[in-house]
């Protein structure tokens, strides 16, 4: 039998035990017994906070701790360490008792043999050690159920993907766990990482025309997470199957579709500050499953994109459609309700548009009618502001979070753009190419009022401008 090297905190304090014991466990071959010896319960407290022990042998019998207290206050200090109890009682109940607070093995100290004592140590390891591997993949387990019925439960992608890192963080005790998403076959970035970075919010809107440079009213960060040293270093080009190296794990997330070759999504990365960390195989095991599980939440969100795409967009200019105005200016209602911010809305009609389809034809309308929508995304510039159609040739522009000057500010750089687009109207009796009428209004919402205020403030300044000769904007408080 290989000889076993362990590091023994005995708790006794009487001295004939003490001798004993050390010529029982030296007259064993198959284990090398390192012993320390404290003789009071607050002796041994003090060992175990200050070495490193592979087994503790407790006398339930001290000076300063008496009974199964004693070993209550012990576990305290040494919740993994295996405790066997020595006592010179033959008492069955307690012995119970004692098993049932925790410990792994109740001696008697007259009954000792030989190789009792060695024994009773091997056996209590490795009883310990299987409790702590039962224990870990319960909660490894657990954590999977949780992660899988997060998946199963929610659609946001960015709320799954930010519960993966934080409880694989957690679990695994790593100092940093990323999700890296590979764009192009030469670009990506971390979307999510634990512990997460703040990104600046965008504050009180505008209130001149210059204002930060977002594309398209699509939003800068999609999910809210920064990349992070030094992970931010990686390439699409760098990711293979799970590997681990300078205290670095990474495992590939595959994305499978029907009659198609597996695409590589990205990763998860999860790293420690230690670098020479082994990485057990029932740890790589679980982050290949994770990663599977992370794969589907991907896909399933994806198609669930496409579905809220189709049924809030517009067939023909690819803008929100009047279900989805509605929905997100009541939305955006009650949440700017709370915080008393300004919320400001913009309806223009194209002018003279039924004479342009009597000229050029329905198709040459429709094809206007996307013109019209692709400039109006170009003047949104953040990723809360929304285009929408509002029926038939009038369109709406939704800005949270923006004052009456930052309004008007928009409107002008709306004008301003349909001017230097030059689309040809010829039918048109004020101009030679489009134009729009405007009508805006700003809010402070209120939870005693509903968006069919605003809605109607902005639909009355839209009428005024087409009754004062079109081609121009008006306010509600013009």
């Amino acid at each position: 039998m290989r000889q076993r090297r362990l590091h023994i905190l005995l708790i006794e304090d009487q001295q004939s035990q003490v001798e004993l014991l050390k010529v029982l466990l030296e007259s064993q071959s198959f284990l090398v017994a390192r012993l320390q010896v404290s003789q009071t319960l607050s002796q041994g407290i003090d060992r175990l906070q200050r070495g490193v022990f592979d087994v503790v042998l407790l006398d339930l019998f001290l000076p300063d701790g008496q009974g199964i207290e004693a070993l209550v206050s012990i576990q305290k200090f040494a919740p993994h360490i295996p405790i066997i109890v020595l006592t010179a009682v033959t008492d069955l109940n307690m012995g119970l008792i004692a098993l049932q607070k925790g410990a792994e093995d109740y001696l008697v100290k007259e009954h000792l043999k030989e190789s009792q004592i060695a024994k009773a140590i091997l056996y209590a390891l490795e009883r310990k050690k299987a409790k702590r591997e039962l224990q870990v993949q319960i909660e490894r387990e657990r954590l999977m159920a949780r992660i899988v019925e997060e998946i199963r439960q929610s659609l946001d992608l960015s709320m799954i993907l930010q519960t993966t890192v934080d409880e694989v963080r957690k679990f695994l005790q790593a100092d940093q766990v990323a999700i890296y998403h590979c764009h192009s076959p030469t670009m990506g970035r971390i979307l999510v990482a634990a512990p997460s970075s703040s990104l600046p919010v965008n504050g009180d809107r505008r209130h001149s025309s210059q204002r930060g440079p977002d594309s398209n009213g699509e939003p800068t960060e999609p999910i809210p997470a920064r990349t992070i040293a030094p992970l931010n270093q990686l390439s699409p080009s760098t990711i293979t199957p799970a590997k681990a190296k300078n205290g670095v794990l990474t495992v590939p997330i595959w994305q499978k579709k029907p009659n198609q070759d597996d695409r590589l999504w990205g990763q998860i990365i999860v790293r420690v500050e230690e670098k020479k960390r082994q990485w057990l195989p029932w740890e790589v095991e679980f982050l290949h499953h994770l990663s599977s599980q992370v794969a589907i939440a991907i896909q399933q969100s994806e198609l669930f994109t496409q579905v809220h795409y189709l049924a809030n967009m517009d067939g023909l200019t690819g803008i929100a459609n009047r279900r989805y105005l509605d929905y997100f200016l009541e939305q955006q209602w009650q949440k700017l309700a709370k915080h008393h911010q300004y919320f400001s809305l913009i309806l223009c009609d194209i002018d003279f548009f039924k004479q342009y389809n009597d000229t050029y034809g329905h198709l040459e309308g429709d094809e206007c009618l996307k013109k019209v929508a692709n400039l109006l995304k170009k003047v949104m510039r953040r990723g809360t502001d929304l285009a929408a159609r509002y029926g038939g040739e009038e369109f709406a522009l939704v800005l949270p979070q923006t004052n009456g000057e930052g309004c008007q500010n928009v409107a002008i750089h709306l004008q301003s753009v349909f001017k230097r687009a030059q689309i040809p109207h010829h039918s048109s009796i004020i101009e030679p190419y489009l134009t729009l009428s405007i009508g805006s209004a700003t809010m402070v919402p209120s939870p005693n009022l509903s968006p069919k205020e605003l809605i109607d403030r902005a639909d009355q300044a839209l009428f005024k401008a087409k009754k004062a000769g079109r081609n121009r904007h008006v306010s509600y408080h013009d």
